[in-house]
C-alpha cells in the first residue's frame, strides 16, 4: 500500500470529523443545489472534453494511487538484473527466457523477449523506448482527466454561487430570507474548491509522480538488458544500474 496516499485520505477524513465535532462544519453546508451544479457540471464538461477511453481508464486506474509497486523501489530490481546477467554470462543469452515475468510490472520479461527475438541492441532500444514513451503519453492523458476536473470544479462552484445570488436578488424584499439564501449560494463555491483541491488535484499529482517513477524503473530495466546483450560482466551491470538510484 502507498502509505502517503493512505495517510492523506485518513488526514482528510480526520479534518472533516473534527470540523463536524467542533461545529465548524454544520448542516448548513448541505446544499443539493451546489452538489448538482458542481459535480454534475464538472462531469458533463469532462465528458465533452475527454474521450471515453481515458475517462474509463481514469476510474479503473484510481486504485493505482493506493498501491506500492516496483516503480517505488527500483533498488529491488538491481539484484534481479545482476543475477540475470550472471546467468547469461554462464549459459548465454538464452537465459533471458528465465527472466521474472512479474518484475517491473512485466516489463523485464518483455525486454528480455525482445532481446532474444531481435539480438540487435539498437533495435531493441528503439522498440522498448517507444513502448515507454507510449505508456507515459497514455498515463498522462489519464491524469489529465483529474487535472481537467480540478480546473473545472471551482468554476462550476462559482457558477452555482452566481445562480444562488441571482435568486437572492429576486427576493430582496424579504430580509429574513437573504442570509440563509446567501449561505446556500456560497456553499457552491465551497464544494467546487473542496472537490478540486482535496480530490482531483492530489489524484492527478500522485498519478504524475507514479508515472515518472515507472519511467525510471523501465529505463533502468532497459539499460540492464542492453548491458547484458553487450556481454557486460555483472559488476559493470550493477554499477550502471546504480546510477538510477
Amino acid at each position: 500500500m502507498d502509505i502517503t496516499t493512505i495517510l492523506g485520505v485518513a488526514g482528510a477524513a480526520g479534518l472533516l470529523l473534527a470540523g463536524f465535532a467542533g461545529g465548524q462544519i454544520s448542516a448548513s453546508l448541505v446544499n443539493m443545489h451546489g452538489v448538482v451544479v458542481v459535480l454534475g457540471g464538472t462531469l458533463v464538461a469532462t465528458l465533452i472534453n475527454t474521450p471515453l477511453k481515458y475517462i474509463t481508464r481514469a476510474f479503473l486506474e484510481l486504485g493505482w494511487i493506493f498501491r506500492e509497486n516496483d516503480e517505488a523501489f527500483p533498488e529491488k530490481l538491481i539484484p534481479v538484473l545482476v543475477n540475470l546477467a550472471e546467468q547469461c554470462r554462464m549459459r548465454g543469452l538464452t537465459s533471458l527466457k528465465e527472466a521474472d515475468t512479474a518484475a517491473g510490472k512485466g516489463f523485464l520479461s518483455r525486454a528480455a523477449t525482445a532481446a532474444l527475438e531481435y539480438n540487435d541492441s539498437n533495435f531493441v532500444r528503439q522498440v522498448l523506448e517507444q513502448e515507454i514513451n507510449q505508456s507515459v503519453d497514455d498515463m498522462n492523458e489519464v491524469a489529465n482527466v483529474y487535472r481537467t476536473m480540478g480546473v473545472m470544479a471551482p468554476m462550476f462552484g462559482l457558477l452555482g454561487t452566481l445562480i444562488g445570488i441571482i435568486g437572492v436578488l429576486k427576493d430582496l424584499a424579504n430580509p429574513e430570507s437573504v442570509g440563509p439564501a446567501m449561505a446556500v449560494a456560497i456553499t457552491s463555491a465551497f464544494y467546487g474548491i473542496f472537490f478540486a483541491n482535496m480530490i482531483c488535484v492530489p489524484i492527478a499529482g500522485k498519478m504524475r509522480a507514479k508515472v515518472w517513477m515507472e519511467v525510471r524503473m523501465k529505463s533502468m530495466i532497459l539499460e540492464g538488458v542492453l548491458e547484458i546483450m553487450k556481454g557486460s560482466v555483472p559488476l559493470v551491470v550493477e554499477r550502471r544500474l546504480q546510477a538510477y538510484l
